[in-house]
């Protein structure tokens, strides 16, 4: 369990529990319910949509393809969806993840809506061709890898994306860490968000960390944008 107290100066290496294997089957999906109103009310989707939406609309005489990368029960591309709809933009999402139980969750949310189609493959070995999708999306997968091994994964991204590809990922910061900490305990008993939304928050990044990042890809075109409440989207155009 991570520190009432923490050091904010430097990304945290702690693990997440979920990234192992140490829970039960039900804990993982009682996780993926509370992550889905965390990105519903603490930002997330908004923070992605923002920057995603009027890109969209820039190819919308097409159908538009988009991967989203780590999407856990696919809440996200569900989002993506409703918002296509709204615009009249044809789209078709791939939601990928790398864990059964999240495909599995994916499928029962998604149920029969046809623009999502679900794909169990690892995010560091994407199986796709260069270009293969106009948008290529993380949401807070981020955090989960070094700066070095984020750096490789953010060309990934750029290689596979043919218009752009977009990161939204958390802020450290003593205040969203708090913040977190009080509201999880009043609103959920699930030790699996309790325990891996503050380290994901000890793993997130400062503006600092974001420009040794963009040092580390390389890539050219990167825009940085800060959200509230301490959301950084990265938008990488090619």
């Amino acid at each position: 369990m991570p520190d009432l107290f923490p050091d904010f100066s430097q990304r945290s290496a702690e693990a997440e529990i979920m990234d192992g294997d140490d829970y039960a089957v039900e804990e993982v999906y009682s996780a993926y319910a509370d992550l889905r109103r965390v990105n519903k009310y603490l930002g997330g989707a908004a923070a992605l949509l923002r920057h995603l939406g009027p890109l969209m609309e820039e190819v919308r005489s097409r159908p538009v393809t988009v991967l989203d990368i780590g999407a856990g029960s696919a809440d996200i591309p569900q989002t993506i969806v409703t918002l296509a709809r709204q615009k009249g933009i044809d789209v078709r999402v791939v939601a990928l993840d790398g864990s059964p139980h999240a495909m599995a969750a994916a499928q029962e949310s998604v149920g029969e809506t046809s623009e999502i189609a679900l794909v169990q493959a690892q995010a560091l070995q994407l199986p796709f061709d260069d270009g293969a999708f106009d948008f290529v999306i993380a949401s807070e997968l981020l955090h989960h890898l070094s700066t070095e091994a984020a750096a490789t994964f953010l060309r990934a991204m750029h290689r596979i994306a043919r218009v752009a590809f977009l990161i939204n990922d958390l802020r450290r910061h003593p205040i969203p860490y708090h913040s977190f900490w009080v509201l999880s305990r009043l609103f959920t008993t699930n030790r699996l968000i309790r325990n891996d939304g503050l380290v994901s928050i000890l793993r997130g990044f400062t503006p600092e960390d974001v420009r040794e990042l963009q040092r580390w890809s390389a890539l050219p075109n990167l825009s940085v944008h800060f959200h509230f409440p301490y959301r950084i989207v990265i938008v990488g155009r090619k």
